[in-house]
């Protein structure tokens, strides 16, 4: 323990000899610390912390790919869905850039553009009122 001490002492009397050492040291620890905070707070929550969503064991994604770009259009999903016999529930999403309106203008935001029954299968349910429905066939 006394060699503990005696360490200290001398590292903050070479601190005390050079601030400008000292101040940017601080600074790029500081800053290190700060950036590896924010990462494992994201890694936190999107990896570590599942989804809080019933039964995410059963959830799979498929994609229909052409290079690198998803090339599955809605008429082709419904046709997909109403011939599926695998799978309990077949949703479809899409990442898209969509316009903000803020004040007088608008600025690009990216969301999902997703099928009416995505909610129902993830088995989501809203805070207060109810999503869009599907449209049902009245015969």
């Amino acid at each position: 323990m006394q060699n503990f001490r005696q360490d200290i002492r001398f590292a903050f009397r070479q601190l005390r000899r050079s601030p400008g050492f000292s101040i940017i040291a601080v600074l790029t620890l500081t800053m290190a610390i700060g950036a590896n905070i924010v990462v494992f707070g994201v890694l936190n929550a999107l990896v570590l912390h599942p989804l809080p969503i019933p039964e995410a064991q059963r959830l799979y994604q498929a994609q229909h790919t052409k290079s690198e770009w998803i090339n599955l259009s809605y008429p082709d999903y419904r046709d997909v869905r109403d011939r599926n016999h695998t799978f309990s529930e077949i949703a479809d999403t899409r990442l898209m850039r969509f316009g903000l309106e803020v004040g007088n203008s608008a600025q690009p935001v990216w969301g999902y553009e997703t099928s009416g029954n995505y909610f129902a299968m993830m088995r989501i349910k809203p805070l207060l009122g109810r999503f869009l429905d599907p449209p049902t066939m009245s015969r």
